[in-house]
């Protein structure tokens, strides 16, 4: 099957839309400045894999609603968040991302800083805002609840302290460490976030989140590749093909899926 690329790209654009709406240009704010940064973070020219992970999810489920757009959003802002984090002089210390100048490069450490914290607000703050009656109100509220246990210790948090703790050397021994802690809880978020208006048996939530945690891994390999940190590409092409795995109970409704797979393999 062909991939669809004009699906990817029609994807991308509802989820755009969806955050220029959470963040429109403030020119009277009391901090325009501070504002443009998170809008510089957000509007960058990233794939957004993860949200449209999340699109999909539900549309393999039958399930998409506005919850869905909400909480893929949600897992946009808090992704971007993480890479200003990533990017810091104290951290990674990055000069560009995405072949333009880093956040703390382009508007100071500082603003880059108090982005983060505000971007971490937004998404909190944005997939519970408005909920319509205390079903819809549950299902968001959970969902925050995994969208701020991502950010912990035994996550996001975590897999940075772990990964700044390493020498060179045992970092490229420990990097599917390091990814399961770092990459994966953002796309396992994602799948959550695709499920959030579904009606999931046991056995459906296990293999969707294998399939958001192996897909995770196989794209955080093939990035390491891209960046020359790894020789071959063959490992991840593997890890896809095992995340494909995952899909077998949902048969031919997971298209949408392997479509998605499809275009990162290729």
């Amino acid at each position: 099957m062909p991939v669809q690329l004009d699906g990817l790209a029609l994807d991308r654009q509802i989820i755009d839309h969806h955050l220029a709406a959470l963040l429109p240009p403030l020119p009277e704010s009391p901090a325009p400045n501070l504002r443009e940064a998170m809008r510089y973070a957000v509007f960058s020219p990233g794939r957004r894999v993860r949200p449209i992970l999340a699109l999909r999810i539900s549309h393999v489920l039958g399930a998409f609603s506005r919850l869905t757009l909400r909480a893929a959003a949600a897992v946009e802002l808090l992704h971007c968040a993480s890479l200003i984090v990533d990017d810091l002089p104290c951290m990674d210390n990055d000069p560009t991302r995405r072949n333009r100048p880093s956040l703390h490069v382009a508007f100071g450490e500082a603003t880059a800083v108090l982005a983060a914290f505000g971007l971490v607000s937004l998404a909190a703050r944005s997939a519970i805002d408005g909920a319509a009656g205390p079903a819809e109100q549950a299902r968001l509220l959970d969902f925050q609840l995994d969208l701020l246990s991502t950010l912990d210790c035994a996550s996001l948090i975590g897999g940075q302290s772990l990964d700044l703790a390493l020498s060179q050397e045992a970092r490229n021994s420990n990097r599917a460490r390091i990814a399961a802690l770092k990459t994966v809880p953002l796309f396992e978020l994602a799948v959550r976030a695709g499920a959030i208006s579904a009606e999931l048996s046991p056995s459906q939530e296990r293999s969707l989140l294998a399939f958001g945690a192996a897909f995770g891994i196989a794209y955080q390999m093939r990035d390491d590749h891209h960046d020359g940190e790894v020789l071959t590409s063959r490992r991840a092409a593997s890890r896809f093909a095992r995340a494909l795995d995952h899909l077998a109970p949902f048969g031919p409704r997971a298209h949408p899926l392997r479509d998605l797979v499809e275009y990162l393999v290729s």
